[in-house]
């Protein structure tokens, strides 16, 4: 398959003023509305935002074999639930719940009950951020999260974490957060990073994601690998107009690349599930 034809910046549209406005609206007009009014808007997106188009376009028709229409079809359905997603997240900043079901639950617990740390790692499917106001650690947690994003939405998911008790570290361009990342695991915390995405980095692990040999980002599987903790993996589903279903599974590994290919194939097993919830808007494959 191609190159990388689109560079998904990974950020919320929007201007800080329409992010307010959509917090304050979100606390007294019911969200059925929004979704409907996204269910039109995101009609334009696709036409007019190509390249992310095009690169789900493909991931239907050569990853899950759709025909051309159904393809398609597929294509407006996943922009559709992507935007029910953004919506859904600032429906959290303006006070509103919605239903969590976890499984694998008894892993988290038993994870915060040993002495040693945990890393957690994530992926650009469902609503990871959910995951977030689910999970309540009884000791520290750490999550790495990119730093591009808007001010107030950064400020808004700042704010909802710290209310469980979850720390956000942004990285910076040097490597002086390596330190802390060492200081985290060492200190018997728990740290929860993305492991999909290689953020320009060229060190990369080969796996095989839905049937084709995709790159990986070498570094949350090489940190696993190194500290020998706990290590899991989280997804964050999507399943009703309010409930999201959330995986943790544990996996197993001796070196980076079998702790890859364990992520993989769990990643793997919940996209296949829920197809219409992969948010990598760019050509995955290579």
């Amino acid at each position: 398959m191609s190159a990388q034809t689109a560079k998904w910046d990974g950020r919320t549209d929007g201007l800080p003023w329409m992010h307010r406005s959509l917090v304050w609206m979100l606390r007294y007009i019911p969200i059925g509305v929004f979704y409907a009014i996204m269910d039109v808007v995101i009609l334009f997106y696709i036409i007019f935002a190509r390249s992310y188009s095009r690169a789900i376009y493909h991931y239907f028709r050569r990853i899950h074999s759709k025909g051309r229409f159904s393809s398609a079809v597929h294509t407006y359905r996943l922009f559709r639930q992507f935007g029910q997603v953004v919506i859904d997240r600032f429906a959290v900043y303006a006070g509103r719940h919605f239903e969590l079901e976890i499984d694998g639950n008894e892993l988290v617990m038993e994870a915060m009950k040993k002495p040693e740390s945990c890393i957690m790692l994530s992926s650009h499917v469902g609503n990871y951020e959910m995951a977030g106001y689910a999970l309540h650690p009884t000791k520290p947690m750490y999550a790495i999260m990119y730093g591009g994003e808007k001010a107030y939405v950064m400020e808004q998911r700042k704010r909802e974490f710290e209310r469980n008790g979850i720390h956000i570290i942004i990285p910076d361009d040097g490597f002086d957060y390596i330190y802390t990342l060492h200081e985290i695991l060492e200190s018997g915390s728990m740290l929860t990073l993305s492991a999909d995405r290689n953020f320009g980095s060229p060190k990369t692990v080969r796996a095989e994601v839905l049937g084709r040999e995709a790159n990986l980002p070498r570094g949350p599987f090489s940190i696993a690998a190194m500290y020998e903790q706990t290590v899991l993996c989280v997804f964050v589903m999507k399943e009703k107009r309010r409930k999201y279903h959330i995986y943790v599974r544990e996996l197993k590994g001796s070196d980076a690349s079998s702790y890859a290919r364990d992520f993989a194939k769990e990643l793997t097993d919940v996209v296949s599930m829920y197809p219409d919830q992969w948010y990598n808007f760019y050509e995955f494959w290579q």
